[in-house]
């Protein structure tokens, strides 16, 4: 892997991975009777870079992606718990007929449950149209420089196209592909 491939797979990832543990992050702290902290928040975003660094590799469908997403909601829900103030303990003798596993267990109530699985919608839509987004700014932005501050021969590749600074109109985003690798431009894209 090139240097500069790294530094910026790695940059995205951490990006990627702050966003998504803040979705789920505000969500938690909205249900949660007593909110995790900054310490919570790293330990969620850490988490969830090592599940994005693998997982991003390739283009995935909005599909695959919720899925794990929302497997990974269980898994943010319980760090961002534990690293709150504290627990909430159960009482003996309080009646706790109307409550199951989710809510004794993960604390999971149905709100928190809500504002998890929300939090994985929002964070699969980030996931997965996300970058395709970012393609097409950094191509209206190099359109929109002067002539003059264009570098000459910049080509942008986003996986399956091509764009030169150029363009008389907008490129459609790439399709989503379960095969290819998934990254920057090669380093052939880039020539001055």
């Amino acid at each position: 892997m090139r240097p500069a491939h790294g530094t910026l797979r790695l940059t995205r990832t951490a990006l990627l991975a702050g966003a998504c543990t803040g979705l789920a992050w505000v969500g938690h702290n909205l249900w949660a009777e007593s909110p995790a902290g900054a310490g919570g928040f790293l330990l969620a975003t850490a988490f969830l870079f090592g599940l994005l660094w693998r997982f991003t590799r390739i283009m995935r469908g909005f599909g695959d992606i919720f899925a794990v997403m929302a497997l990974a909601q269980v898994a943010l829900h319980l760090i961002l718990q534990t690293a709150g103030p504290g627990l909430v303990a159960l009482e003996p003798g309080t009646d706790h007929s109307g409550h199951g596993l989710l809510s004794h267990t993960l604390g999971l109530a149905p709100g928190m449950l809500f504002a998890h699985l929300w939090a994985a919608l929002l964070a699969s839509a980030l996931l997965a149209h996300g970058e395709s987004a970012l393609w097409s700014l950094a191509t209206a932005v190099s359109r929109s420089l002067p002539r003059l501050l264009r570098v000459p021969g910049l080509v942008l590749e986003v996986p399956g196209q091509t764009f030169t600074a150029p363009l008389p109109t907008a490129p459609s985003p790439p399709e989503p592909s379960a095969h290819g690798p998934r990254g920057p431009p090669g380093s052939s894209a880039f020539r001055l």
